[in-house]
């Protein structure tokens, strides 16, 4: 038995509401506070809100609208479903096409008019670790006297850092390939040893920018594509992939209404 239905409340279109605007709006609601309306306002693409019933979303929307930004609520099933990721670690790329490589080598050609959507993304990144230490101390024996005896402590680690991803959408949105540039060879598409892996990483989406020229790029992938030279920065993964979404949401939106 499925559970209520749910909703998202999404941006009408791609300009971004500011800290004010939602801090203003956030009034209305108990739960939420000025923090939250600023972490909005600088991570978030799109999509503003998810996973809600509809009273509170409606809410949400006219609250928006008040501040006069523009929304619209949606229902979670009838958000574009992104397909399972592939990880590439091998492509090649020429002015009629990109090629991606299997994990035998074995290539497929895809013509750039077929690419739906590119997102490029520096993505905040925490892993957990473990650390050893050990220490002597000094131990009081009555039958031997003091005796040195040693210790092993264990502890947690919080790393953080940030990973360069490629994400990159076919058309029929069955297909979605992945670049992690931390672990992907450059060296089969740019023969630069010089460059550092974010340099290539950065020349790598301009390229493919630059040829698909049909498809739908994210704010990274357009920063660089125009100049930028690092890679805008997400929160986490889920904020880009609710970017992707809402991308596809606002493409397909567009085409209905020019239908209409």
């Amino acid at each position: 038995m499925s559970g209520p239905r749910q909703f998202a409340v999404l941006q009408k279109d791609s300009a971004s509401p500011t800290a004010e605007q939602l801090k203003r709006a956030f009034r209305s609601f108990s739960n939420l506070t000025d923090a939250d309306a600023v972490r909005l306002a600088v991570g978030a693409h799109g999509i503003l809100l998810r996973h809600t019933d509809g009273d509170a979303s409606r809410a949400f929307q006219q609250a928006l609208q008040a501040e006069g930004i523009g929304a619209v609520v949606v229902a979670e099933d009838e958000l574009p479903k992104l397909p399972e990721g592939r990880s590439l670690q091998r492509l090649g790329i020429s002015p009629r096409a990109f090629t991606v490589y299997d994990l035998l080598g074995r290539p497929t050609a895809i013509d750039w008019a077929d690419v739906t959507l590119v997102a490029a993304a520096a993505v905040r990144h925490f892993e957990m670790g473990r650390t050893e230490t050990e220490r002597t101390v000094l131990r009081f024996n009555p039958l031997v006297g003091i005796w040195p005896k040693k210790i092993k402590e264990s502890g947690r680690t919080v790393e953080s850092g940030t990973l360069l991803l490629l994400e990159i959408i076919l058309a029929g949105r069955t297909t979605r390939y992945q670049i992690d540039a931390a672990r992907f060879p450059f060296n089969y598409v740019i023969d630069q040893p010089g460059l550092s892996p974010a340099e290539k990483f950065v020349w790598l989406v301009r390229e493919i920018c630059r040829d698909a020229t049909r498809a739908i790029l994210n704010r990274g992938a357009l920063g660089l594509l125009g100049g930028q030279a690092t890679v805008p920065e997400y929160a986490n993964r889920q904020m880009l992939t609710d970017e992707m979404i809402w991308l596809l949401w606002q493409e397909a939106h567009k085409h209905r209404a020019g239908h209409a």
